[in-house]
């Protein structure tokens, strides 16, 4: 055993003398630390390396559920502790993490294409609405992007670039949590666009006939 300034450990596999850093740590070990050393473990792995990763495998799909359950249960017991570590590793590596994305998209540019294209045509079909709380104020629309089209709509309005002048100028006025947004029927994705049109369209008769006051320009004869 060396001294306490450098202490060391003798690897059960080996038989050599290391320092504590040539070892990996372990709780219940002793001086804290694994019995075998690092180059005699790495080597053990590579030796068994098929063996290892099938007997993981196994005791993985034997214990899928409580594996899961497990990581959820951590994640949810050390939700900041994780949050803050990820953010930390997100601004040590920012030009990592952004030339991995970079490479990533050119490398699979078709495949992310066809599934965007996919996702969007999976997106149910839906009549919606945008209501101004503090006025009451209703924006009827129609939609074959599901909830994407909210975020559409919030994304113009906080620009200041949406199409519908009235609309912006409550936005601007009241604030984004003045309005929220209300899905009034979902629809089959592929609904043609004259059917929705209609059911928009009934709808704006609908509200008028209730006496309500709509942000939309063509509203039906």
């Amino acid at each position: 055993m060396g001294s306490a300034e450098e202490q060391t450990k003798e690897c059960t596999k080996c038989g050599q003398e290391k320092p504590l850093s040539g070892f990996h740590k372990h709780k219940s070990g002793r001086l804290g630390v694994r019995s075998q050393c690092k180059v005699c473990r790495e080597q053990h792995y590579q030796e068994n390396r098929d063996r290892l990763l099938a007997r993981q495998k196994q005791y993985y799909q034997e214990n899928q559920d409580k594996i899961s359950a497990q990581r959820k249960q951590y994640r949810q017991e050390n939700k900041d502790k994780i949050s803050e570590r990820d953010k930390q590793y997100r601004q040590e590596n920012r030009d990592k993490i952004s030339e991995q994305k970079k490479q990533y998209y050119q490398e699979n540019q078709d495949k992310i294409s066809e599934r965007q294209k996919q996702y969007l045509q999976n997106l149910p079909s839906m009549i919606y609405e945008i209501h101004n709380t503090m006025t009451k104020q209703i924006y009827v629309g129609q939609t074959s992007y599901g909830r994407r089209r909210w975020s559409q709509h919030k994304s113009k309005l906080r620009n200041g670039i949406h199409k519908n002048p009235q609309l912006q100028k409550s936005w601007n006025i009241w604030g984004e949590d003045a309005f929220r947004f209300n899905i009034v029927e979902e629809l089959p994705c592929d609904l043609n666009k004259e059917q929705l049109l209609e059911k928009e369209a009934a709808l704006m008769l609908e509200h008028i006939s209730n006496g309500a006051k709509l942000y939309n320009e063509n509203i039906p004869e």
